[in-house]
């Protein structure tokens, strides 16, 4: 099982910003010795879910991995629910929109739509959002199930990404009870120190929170009015978006 982890942890070192990794790339990050990420990436290799490019020997991700992509949403059609969700979304804010599904370490962005401005928010479409440090972590934790929630506060790792970001699970237990009082959550600058991040979430035909809708603005646009405005808008496109997936509130 451990091989397993470290081959899908190598995984998730690919995004957007860098789609190929050489092996030294990828073992400076994992912290694994050379011949153990070697093997890794040649078994990924092997079973299709990376290739190696001839001319510069780097990784990227291979055609396994769009199979399996097109499998998931072939049986649960989650990114064409959202596109036309979060462009709505987008144009109605006036700042960038985005959706994720929660995973064992963080959010799973799953979709991005940007406005029409020459100043906003990137939000990357690969990355992985911490629960600790956005609004759309922050939202997961609230309207998770209380088993679910407590264990995803005890694994958190508090990493530091600004002077505001929680840094201990006392903070975020703060934050968490607010965004499931108010049934949004607000993120002042936790994650980018310029950036406010609004989010709400959406959940399955069980009640079982799934995932969240996001605004996320530039913090010199988003006074007290915009903010409110913004919890407005993700909730309204989550609760559209749970309808969509045949899904019902669990709060």
């Amino acid at each position: 099982m451990k091989s397993v982890d470290r081959a899908l942890a190598v995984l998730r070192y690919f995004t957007v910003a860098e789609p190929e990794l050489g092996l030294a790339d990828v073992t400076r990050r994992s912290g694994l010795d050379k011949a153990t990420v070697h093997r890794i990436l040649t078994a990924l290799a092997r079973n299709g879910l990376l290739e190696q490019m001839p001319a510069t020997r780097k990784y990227r991700l291979g055609p396994e991995s769009l199979r399996l992509a097109q499998v998931r949403e072939a049986s649960v059609p989650i990114t064409a629910i959202l596109a036309p969700v979060l462009t709505q979304l987008s144009t109605d804010s006036g700042e960038t929109a985005h959706a994720s599904l929660g995973a064992s370490e963080g959010m799973l962005t799953i979709g991005v739509s940007e406005p029409q401005r020459s100043t906003r928010v990137f939000v990357d479409p690969s990355a992985s959002l911490p629960f600790h440090a956005s609004a759309s972590g922050q939202v997961f934790c609230a309207f998770a199930d209380a088993e679910q929630g407590e264990a995803i506060l005890q694994a958190t790792r508090f990493e530091q990404f600004t002077e505001t970001t929680p840094v201990d699970a006392r903070d975020l237990r703060q934050r968490v009870d607010a965004a499931r009082q108010n049934g949004f959550a607000v993120a002042h600058g936790t994650l980018e120190a310029d950036t406010v991040g609004v989010a709400a979430p959406f959940f399955d035909a069980s009640g079982r929170v799934i995932g969240a809708v996001a605004v996320a603005g530039l913090s010199s646009r988003m006074d007290g009015e915009a903010i409110a405005r913004a919890g407005a808008l993700v909730c309204a496109a989550a609760k559209q978006v749970t309808r969509q997936l045949g899904g019902r509130s669990g709060a």
